[in-house]
């Protein structure tokens, strides 16, 4: 038994996602994770660059004061997702995840920054773990799979008897078939790419606005006010101006065929200088976790209110 556990722990180790797989060993799921970490042998130029890119956005974060914490930090790089030519790359400071970026390749053979955050929340295996338990299933008995196309198409995949999503960050369970998962997939696969412009190593951040933290549900605007218009050509300058000036603004998608509603405060933004936008999102009032999302694709599947 004892020479089985260290094959195991070796095999780990080697796959590059030890920290994530040590955690589930010690609950016994049977979790299927993203496979081996960024460099697969056979791809070495397209890895090289992509560690290049993905260290230099994350010294290029690590300036911003609430990216304190990112400085000197090491990278774990994991595919993310079956079939797909997406990354995870967690921050790892101390032995603890500080934050993420999800980066996708372009078919001209650059790079385009999907998303990046603080906190671990994201593919997050707590959790997971608690979404098993609310859903009553045994992680021994099930195996979960991440599914990503952009930061709102998101999930775990749990198979077992049955099959059932969870979101990929709240662990809230997510009205989803293997049907309309696909659709929607289809549907909105190549929406990052179109939304968002590739991003060379040497992007930097032009202006970064940070607000205080509140919670979405504190005024429910959202259920009584009209949305910032979208059909002006200055829909953007708008959202951004309301940040500007400090006050408050939330975001609403609803999704999959209508049947979940994600709810976000919007507490500031990030310009890049390759014309990308990205807004922070957050959940409530603490502010422990920030998201940030492409501006173009949050007005694309939602709406912001004041």
């Amino acid at each position: 038994m004892k020479k089985r556990v260290n094959l195991l722990l070796s095999h780990i180790r080697k796959l590059m996602i030890g920290a994530l797989l040590l955690s589930a060993l010690l609950w016994t799921s049977s979790l299927q994770l993203p496979q081996a970490a960024a460099m697969p042998e056979t791809e070495n130029a397209v890895d090289t660059a992509l560690l290049a890119h993905v260290e230099a956005w994350t010294a290029q974060l690590s300036a911003q004061p609430a990216f304190k914490s990112w400085q000197g930090a090491t990278l774990d790089i994991s595919a993310l997702g079956p079939g797909t030519h997406s990354w995870m790359a967690s921050v790892i400071q101390h032995k603890k995840t500080v934050g993420y970026l999800v980066v996708h390749a372009t078919q001209s053979g650059g790079f385009i920054l999907g998303e990046y955050g603080l906190g671990d929340y994201l593919y997050n295996l707590t959790t997971l773990q608690q979404s098993l338990q609310r859903l009553e299933l045994i992680p021994s008995t099930t195996t979960s799979t991440p599914l990503y196309i952009h930061p709102l198409l998101s999930v775990w995949k749990i198979s077992g008897k049955a099959t059932a999503y969870t979101d990929a960050m709240s662990g809230e369970a997510v009205p989803l078939t293997a049907s309309l998962w696909n659709a929607e997939a289809s549907q909105e696969l190549k929406l990052i790419q179109d939304e968002t412009p590739p991003m060379t190593s040497t992007a930097g951040i032009t202006k970064a606005v940070s607000n205080p933290s509140f919670s979405p549900y504190e005024k429910l605007q959202w259920l009584t006010d009209a949305p910032v218009s979208k059909a002006e050509s200055k829909a953007f300058i708008k959202v951004l101006h309301i940040l500007d000036k400090k006050k408050h603004l939330t975001y609403t998608a609803a999704r999959f065929n209508g049947e979940m509603l994600y709810v976000w405060s919007a507490t500031g933004y990030h310009s890049w200088d390759n014309g990308a936008v990205y807004v922070a999102l957050e959940t409530d009032e603490l502010g422990e976790s920030q998201r940030y999302v492409p501006l173009s694709l949050l007005a694309e599947l939602g709406d912001f209110y004041r």
